[in-house]
């Protein structure tokens, strides 16, 4: 029904409800209200419309669902009816929950049996989604640098700020404009171009697209634009979308390309490249010296009027080349960094890397291609030989006994299989970790020199070429590497190609050597010293016991050579006592149980020695073996011997830490001097006896570690602490 005119036909409300069921299936919101204002019946799209239920809403004024801007529309429309018109408007609505929903509103007067007006009907259409459409549509059309216009009745009815820079003008003064006004910005001489576009495109015909042509800017400068257009709907009408983009710059630079064609040729003859130019046919108009050279013509001249299978090149590339110049043809756009042989006349075989552009005419169409390309065919040979090499490198590296990495301080791009079995993880385990999984597998205590190392490699700062530090298998096994690295590219990224060598076995048998050197020459020193000097005393008690005449003075020297003896007994006895030390294979042992027994049999044979023990852990199980409790009696009975007090007193503690236990044995005697401390471990200075050194070597071959402190800090004279650390067996470690 025309808006704002007399309804022809009464709908009474009983003919109305008739329809009820069709009222209520409808996909659009229908509303029923009295002469009153009052809602008689709305249906469920209605209802949810607006968030309310059907009754929430039956019964209600109407205007309790609007606000007082939009109450006057909805009055004035209603008054309507009163005088039987029917109109279409927009309208807000409130919802119950405060949201706007935007519609336009059909209303029709209802009337009785009697002809008389009952009140009105409206059908309701949610126009919310279209209004959000047009604010998006606006807001990105205003930020647009592109030129952007609606026309409508051949009128601007909306101009973007770009559009407005490019004729010169302002958005209102567009708007403002008639239409033999709008018309007077395009260039006189293409006016009748886009009139022959225009009534193409309402005849049906399809138009170019982009098309070009001319604005008159309002200081009179000309500009040239590239079109697309399309027909669209705006607020309810057809209308004509533009969008402009400013070529004029490409425009003058072919005008100056055309004008300097001559000064082209002679530049074009001496560049390095290959060019040519061709017309829609691909028929070739010219070149440069080179490519007349390679495709068999002699000079640039011969080469007009020939295709490409006039020419040195196989048909096959021929066809290749025509089709690139009619594929730029057809879309007005360039191909760019095509690869293709090329047979040359003097049947050398190349590769070359080709651009093809559209050249235009005067009046904006596309009147052929400009070619141009380079000789690749080094660069291919080098990277076939680059793939070649990287083929030869990576079946080399997957065959290396030799773990290879190629990593960044972040990630790891590559590792072979003698990687991936040097830490025991799978491929798809490690193709799963991240960054820092990756760096969890190097031991604690190396990963922050090893991350300084790599990012100074990275950064190109000096570092030694090899470096040992540890990784941690999926186990708990820790196999000590060494490494050697090197800056690399790998696929575009500064990286650390790194070359791992499993040296735990080197390194065990470099212990093993340097502890049986150290053992022979403690056996040499004992020979040298202790013994000799234990056999200088039986010497010199012998003497003066031949020359004693007194019974008692025999007796003592007596005493004292028995000393001597049983003291060099002592000795060789502690030195055959760890002779299988390195040939005894460690197994599993109990410290606690250990600890225990070895301090109940010094009980029994120390009665004056008061012993304070300490076991916080039970099950304390370590990697050892039958030299455990001589490792603990020979730290015992230094704590012992050495301790001049009468009551002598010994402190020993058991604990547990993270990745250990700790043994503490703390005497109260007369201490260790922090001179000596430091040196009571070292073979050549023999400041420990022979019990000390033994303790050391066994904690050695448990992998484990022994230091002496104060037993009060900052007192050595309050007696010394003696600390073992042993570490848990490899599968029960937590790192």
């Amino acid at each position: 029904m025309p808006e704002n005119q007399p309804c022809p036909e009464h709908e009474t409300y009983t003919e109305l409800l008739s329809r009820r069921m069709l009222l209520d299936a409808m996909n659009d919101a229908f509303g029923v209200i009295n002469r009153d204002g009052i809602f008689t019946y709305v249906n469920q799209r209605f209802a949810n419309l607006l968030d309310y239920t059907i009754d929430e809403m039956i019964g209600q004024p109407i205007t309790n669902f609007v606000d007082d801007e939009n109450l006057f529309i909805l009055q004035n429309n209603i008054r309507k009816r009163y005088e039987g018109i029917s109109s279409q408007y927009e309208l807000e609505w409130k919802g119950k929950t405060g949201k706007r929903v935007q519609t336009i509103v059909s209303g029709t007067p209802l009337l009785d049996e009697e002809g008389k007006h009952q009140g009105s009907f409206a059908v309701v259409t949610d126009i919310s989604w279209r209004i959000v459409a047009e604010r998006k549509y606006k807001l990105l059309s205003e930020h647009s640098l592109q030129g952007l216009a609606i026309i409508q009745e051949n009128r601007y009815v909306y101009a973007n700020p770009a559009f407005a820079f490019m004729v010169g003008y302002t958005v209102d003064e567009i708007l403002a404009m008639s239409s033999e006004d709008g018309w007077s910005l395009v260039h006189p001489d293409d006016r009748k171009y886009l009139l022959r576009l225009f009534n193409d495109r309402r005849t049906g015909k399809k138009i170019p697209m982009p098309y070009e042509y001319r604005f008159v800017r309002r200081d009179g400068t000309i500009r040239w634009v590239q079109e697309f257009s399309s027909e669209i709907e705006y607020e309810g009408a057809r209308a004509l979308q533009i969008l402009l983009i400013d070529v004029t710059d490409a425009k003058l630079a072919e005008a100056k390309l055309r004008a300097s064609q001559e000064m082209l040729q002679k530049v074009i003859d001496t560049i390095p490249q290959y060019v040519f130019w061709k017309d829609l046919d691909s028929v070739y108009l010219g070149c440069n010296e080179n490519f007349a050279m390679v495709a068999g013509v002699g000079t640039p001249d011969n080469i007009i009027g020939k295709t490409d299978l006039d020419l040195a090149w196989r048909d096959v590339e021929a066809e290749l080349f025509r089709a690139l110049d009619q594929e730029v043809i057809r879309t007005n756009q360039p191909q760019m960094n095509v690869i293709s042989p090329q047979r040359q006349d003097d049947d050398k075989d190349a590769w070359i890397e080709i651009n093809i552009v559209p050249l235009h005419a005067e009046d904006g169409k596309v009147m052929g291609v400009l070619g141009t390309y380079h000789d690749i065919t080094e660069k291919r040979i080098a990277e076939d030989n680059l793939i070649r090499s990287e083929a030869k490198y990576r079946s080399l590296a997957e065959q290396s006994v030799q773990g290879i990495t190629i990593l960044t301080s972040s990630e790891l791009l590559y590792y072979n299989p003698a990687f991936k079995e040097l830490v025991c993880y799978s491929d798809e385990e490690i193709s799963e970790m991240s960054a820092d999984d990756i760096w969890e597998l190097v031991h604690p205590d190396d990963r922050d020199e090893l991350r300084k190392r790599m990012e100074d490699k990275i950064a190109g700062r000096p570092i030694a070429p090899r470096y040992e530090y540890r990784f941690i298998r999926k186990n708990g096994d820790i196999r000590w590497v060494e490494s050697f690295t090197t800056r690399v590219e790998y696929g575009g990224t500064s990286a650390i190609q790194t070359v791992i060598v499993d040296i735990t076995d080197r390194r065990e048998s470099e212990r093993a050597l340097r502890v049986a050197k150290d053992r022979a020459l403690l056996y040499l020193d004992l020979m040298g010293h202790d013994l000799t000097q234990q056999l200088q005393v039986i010497l010199n008690s012998a003497a003066l016991m031949k020359s004693a005449v007194d019974e008692s003075n025999k007796e003592s020297f007596m005493k004292v050579i028995g000393d001597a003896v049983r003291r060099c007994a002592r000795i060789i006895e502690e030195a055959k006592a760890t002779e299988q030390l390195l040939a005894i294979p460690k197994r599993e042992r109990r410290l606690d149980e250990a600890v225990e027994l070895t301090i109940k049999a010094l009980s029994k044979s120390s009665e004056s020695i008061t012993f304070e023990t300490s076991i916080d852990s039970e099950d304390a199980i370590i990697e050892a073996d039958d030299f455990l409790e001589l490792l603990l009696s020979n730290i015992l009975m230094n704590a012992i011997e050495h301790n001049p007090n009468d009551e002598k007193k010994v402190w020993v503690e058991l604990k547990e830490d993270e990745n250990g236990f700790i043994v503490s044995i703390a005497d109260n005697g007369k201490g260790i001097p922090n001179t000596v401390k430091a040196s009571l471990f070292d073979t050549s200075r023999r400041f420990g006896g022979l019990g000390l050194h033994t303790a050391h070597y066994i904690v050695e071959k448990y992998d484990g570690s022994i230091e002496v402190h104060d037993r009060v800090e900052g007192d050595h004279t309050q007696g010394a602490e003696f600390r073992i650390w042993l570490p848990k067996p490899s599968n029960s470690v937590t790192i």
